[in-house]
C-alpha cells in the first residue's frame, strides 16, 4: 500500500484499517513539521501502524527546509509475521 495524500495520511489509514491485514508493506509519506492544517505527524503514523503489527523498516527521500531541518520523508513499514 502506498500513501502520499498531502496531509491526509492518517485519514486514509483509518479508512482502510480493516484492509491493512491484507498488506505486507505500507509506504507512506510522513511529516515532522506541520505542512498541512490538522495533519498527523510521523510519530503518530508510526504508533498507529505499530499497533496494527507493522514495524518501520526504512526511511527514504528526506526533505529539508532551508535551515537543514528535516521536514518530511517516505517511511517503509513491514508487517510483523507477514500479513498477506
Amino acid at each position: 500500500l502506498k500513501i502520499d495524500v498531502q496531509g491526509f495520511e492518517m485519514e486514509v489509514l483509518r479508512g482502510c484499517e480493516e484492509l491493512l491485514r491484507r498488506f505486507q508493506y505500507v509506504y507512506v509519506e510522513c511529516s515532522f513539521v506541520e505542512l498541512y492544517a490538522g495533519q498527523a505527524f510521523a510519530d503518530e503514523i508510526i504508533a498507529f501502524l505499530r499497533e496494527r503489527n507493522f514495524i518501520l523498516d526504512g526511511v527514504y527521500n528526506p526533505c529539508y527546509d532551508k535551515n537543514g531541518r528535516a521536514v518530511q520523508a517516505d517511511f517503509f513499514f513491514v508487517a510483523r509475521g507477514g500479513n498477506a
